[in-house]
């Protein structure tokens, strides 16, 4: 019955449209396989982006950049960018719907009471340096670092074999100031899924773009992080978090502490884990922890990840020589 049935649409399909049936699955390849004859008109040329191409992967050993200075990277500001200490205010959007698990509410991140963040959209120095970094594993935040790179956290890479990606340049709602292909990832570890206690001090990379954004928009500058700052309420952050506006409107806090964990003193300041009271969910891997020196903002650290009760970043000279060794191997 099935077959005869099948047979009177086909015939029917082949002796023209049958409005009364679908098409058949062995008829679609026939009827809609097309080969493309016509050119684009060029007034619609603009309207689509080009397809993104795999990025680099550029791995590299820390003992083959334990030459590579640690002294600070100056941040810049370009001429035709203002500067602000306190970016201007946007429209608190409406939290997501709290997650809960048997009744009781759960959070994939830490917000400690009161939640100081606050939205954004200021396209003034630096806060207009903040990136939405895309790619197939979801969504990250990153800060510009030099003329085309961005510092973002490792686990929010694709480290598939033809991983692509793009970073938005001040994405705040619906609108965004540019947007760039990732040509290149330089880096000391995949960090993948979660993030172990022995990738935790490691847990950044530096993506290259194929713009030259940080020439339009300013970059921060990049230091090690001292431990005789733990505790001190210096820091600065910004990023996306995704309970706030679906992850597209930037947030920014202030007054925070960085203070660096007890089994990183052995190993000196090269790779330095640090915990933190700033707010962080997820979305805001790669966050940048900054402060302002005389000469500017400088970034020491990204968010990397959590625990039951503590909000972690990773930093430390090797964050330092990493930024350095991308800026010098893809200028």
């Amino acid at each position: 019955m099935k077959a005869r049935r099948k047979s009177q649409v086909q015939q029917k399909i082949r002796g023209g449209v049958d409005a009364a049936h679908p098409m058949a699955h062995a008829e679609l390849a026939e009827a809609f396989t097309v080969v493309v004859k016509a050119k684009l008109p060029d007034r619609l040329r603009d309207i689509e982006l080009p397809e993104p191409t795999p990025y680099r992967l550029s791995g590299i050993l820390r003992n083959r950049v334990a030459r590579v200075a640690t002294t600070p990277l100056a941040p810049m500001r370009p001429d035709w960018v203002s500067s602000v200490v306190r970016p201007k205010k946007a429209p608190m959007p409406p939290p997501v719907r709290k997650l809960m698990h048997r009744g009781r509410s759960v959070q994939p991140g830490l917000v400690y009471a009161p939640d100081d963040r606050r939205a954004y959209s200021d396209w003034s120095y630096p806060w207009g340096t903040i990136c939405k970094v895309l790619t197939a594993v979801g969504y990250g935040s990153g800060v510009i670092v030099g003329p085309r790179h961005v510092l973002t956290a490792s686990h929010a890479v694709d480290w598939s074999r033809d991983g692509a990606g793009s970073v938005e340049v001040h994405r705040s709602g619906g609108t965004l100031r540019a947007t760039s292909a990732i040509t290149a990832v330089w880096y000391y570890t995949k960090v993948t899924g979660s993030v172990d206690w022995f990738e935790l001090d490691e847990d950044y990379a530096v993506l290259v773009t194929a713009s030259r954004i940080g020439e339009r928009f300013g970059w921060l500058g990049t230091r090690t992080y001292n431990n005789d700052w733990d505790g001190e309420e210096y820091w600065y952050s910004i990023g996306y978090p995704s309970d706030i506006g679906g992850g597209n409107c930037p947030v920014w806090q202030r007054r925070k502490w960085l203070d660096e964990d007890f089994w990183d003193f052995f190993g000196g300041s090269d790779a330095v884990s640090m915990k933190t009271d700033a707010d962080m969910i997820p979305g805001q891997s790669g966050s940048p922890m900054f402060a302002w020196w005389n000469d500017g903002p400088y970034v020491v650290a990204v968010w990397s990840a959590y625990s039951s009760d503590e909000n972690w970043c990773s930093g430390g000279g090797d964050m330092t020589r990493l930024v350095r060794h991308a800026r010098n191997q893809d200028p």
